[in-house]
């Protein structure tokens, strides 16, 4: 079972190229320090999307 972290929350996304050199495609990580550092909390294709999981992981009234 996962343990939730205390609020408040902080997290920040990560660009990453995933791919062989000459043909990678840009994601973007969702990570936080809880409850480890540079915890993984979510991978995503876009810079939005990674935007708006990171207002829902840091919003106390949407967890």
């Amino acid at each position: 079972m996962a343990i939730q972290p205390p609020y408040p929350r902080e997290a920040r996304i990560v660009e990453v190229q995933k791919g062989v050199p000459g043909s990678t495609v840009t994601g973007y990580q969702l990570r936080a320090d809880h409850p480890h550092q540079d915890t993984l909390i979510s991978e995503h294709e876009t810079r939005q999307e990674a935007l708006d999981a990171k207002q829902r992981y840091e919003d106390p009234d949407k967890s």
